[in-house]
């Protein structure tokens, strides 16, 4: 399989429905549509379980069964062992998946097909199960029914005994436009058809998705490109220049660290020098500026008791982060105010979040980096509406508060004047307390280069995102802490590091 370079646009459902008819009305057929992703499906099943004969097909009532039923013949026709089950009996199903039934029941008369659901089918003796139950219909308007939570269930508990689930388009359960969906399929590979969509990248996506396979069909792309993009890899950083000095690669100010929280501002202030920012100033609490630097000498610590004394120390900045650790009291407040007066570029993160005011106008300096839990109390609505619909999310905080930023979390979703980005890297070994105080500081690490923020953002985000992957890889995601990031960040930046594959594919 090919590996993918970014970027890789990403369809909503009603994007995927217009370039299936758009392939109708160029003369193709939704039978020779069909039997491409059949056995496409087939050929990946294949691929993955060489060894495998025994195949269950789970059978949705939409188009998306059909896949599953041309896979089920050509691999009755190889002496595989096959059965069906499923929510619908394939005889009820409508057009070209009707079709892909009589056909296998032409040559496989024989075929079994389950519906009895009183007591768990007989499904972990299955060398694979084939997920051909929903692929783009889901939506939080039309949820699933009662047997489809029963047969989801049985899938699942399948798989935990043993078997391997193969899903067609995407794991039946997850929502195409948003990555949303409280009961999925859990796939070990998702086959996805004609282009990528937006759920399988975000949200619950990539819990479930397991790896995806991109599958065109010998389908070109839309006339319209969508506005959301797959990042998966972004360029390290040139060589540094020979007659280089620290004057030439910037100074950030962090702004940050209130009583007890002098870590925050530590690990944002070291992850700046980290790629390669010239110098890079504290201004914390009086409290910390003893200690702040210990073991860390390069950084330059200010220990400011007045918002007045920050002007010298702006005056120096090339790039200003404000948040970590900074608290929500008087001082915070006039640190806060402060630097919201400035017009150097603008990394606000954590604490800082809380002072920035609404903004109708853009300020493509200033970039924003909220967590759902705080992304939830800058929109006024709860964690789960967030996670509901990501991209939702991402564009009401550019809206209202006229900046870039990134939508943190599983599918971090970056969001630029113009298009919005999703990362498809990352690793579980992120999600630990300072992780996104390292984010900030590389962030602004980028912007004291002279990296424009359109550029620095997603860059940043990817570097970060594939760094936690890498500690992953090393040493497992358990246990990993956040000041863990900076060799595998410093070495990502330098092109100096062996990234793990990307979790997309092109088939073949």
């Amino acid at each position: 399989m090919m590996k993918i370079q970014p970027p890789l646009p990403l369809y909503t459902s009603e994007q995927i429905r217009a370039l299936e008819q758009a392939v109708f009305d160029g003369g193709e057929t939704a039978e020779q549509l069909m039997a491409r992703a059949g056995a496409v499906l087939f050929s990946v099943l294949q691929t993955k379980w060489p060894d495998a004969r025994t195949v269950g097909v789970l059978l949705g009532s939409g188009q998306n069964a059909g896949d599953g039923l041309v896979l089920a013949r050509l691999a009755r026709a190889e002496g595989f062992q096959v059965s069906l089950f499923g929510w619908c009996r394939p005889e009820q199903l409508h057009g070209a998946a009707h079709r892909a039934w009589m056909a296998l029941k032409t040559v496989c008369p024989d075929v079994v097909v389950m519906q009895e659901m009183v007591e768990m089918p007989a499904l972990s003796h299955l060398d694979v199960i084939v997920d051909a139950g929903f692929g783009i219909g889901l939506s939080r308007q039309r949820p699933l029914s009662a047997e489809a939570v029963h047969w989801i269930e049985y899938v699942n508990r399948a798989r935990h005994d043993g078997a391997a689930v193969l899903s067609a388009d995407l794991p039946s359960g997850l929502i195409a436009d948003t990555g949303a969906g409280d009961l999925v399929v859990q796939a070990d590979v998702t086959v996805c058809f004609l282009a990528m969509k937006i759920g399988l990248v975000t949200g619950r996506g990539p819990a479930v998705s397991g790896h995806i396979v991109l599958a065109d069909l010998g389908i070109a792309p839309g006339k319209e490109t969508p506005d959301v993009q797959l990042v998966l890899l972004a360029e390290p950083l040139p060589p540094k220049p020979r007659d280089g000095h620290k004057g030439r690669f910037g100074t950030v100010l962090v702004v940050a660290g209130n009583r007890g929280m002098m870590g925050a501002a530590r690990m944002a202030a070291e992850a700046a020098l980290r790629v390669g920012a010239g110098k890079v100033i504290v201004a914390t609490h009086p409290e910390h500026a003893a200690t702040l630097a210990i073991g860390r000498p390069e950084l330059i610590v200010h220990g400011l008791a007045a918002a007045t004394s920050l002007d010298a120390l702006l005056a120096k900045a090339d790039a200003i982060v404000l948040g970590p650790g900074l608290g929500c009291d008087d001082w915070a407040a006039q640190m806060a105010a402060r630097v919201l007066a400035t017009e150097l570029p603008l990394v606000t993160d954590a604490d800082g979040l809380g002072f920035l005011p609404p903004s109708a106008v853009m300020n493509s300096l200033r970039i924003m980096t909220p967590h759902p839990a705080e992304a939830a109390r800058l929109l006024g609505c709860t964690v789960a509406e967030i996670e509901q619909d990501r991209l939702a999310a991402a564009r009401a905080l550019r809206e209202r508060f006229g900046m870039l930023g990134v939508l943190k979390g599983a599918g971090s979703v970056i969001f630029l004047p113009d298009e919005l980005r999703v990362c498809g890297r990352g690793s579980p070994a992120l999600a630990t307390a300072g992780s996104g105080d390292v984010l900030a500081g590389v962030i602004g690490g980028l912007l004291a280069l002279g990296i424009v923020p359109a550029q620095a953002l997603p860059r940043a985000v990817c570097w970060h995102s594939l760094a936690g992957e890498v500690l992953a890889e090393q040493s497992g995601a358990w246990g990993a802490v956040a000041t863990d990031l900076f060799e595998p960040i410093r070495a990502i930046a330098n092109g100096r590091m062996n990234l793990p594959p990307a979790n997309v594919s092109l088939w073949p």
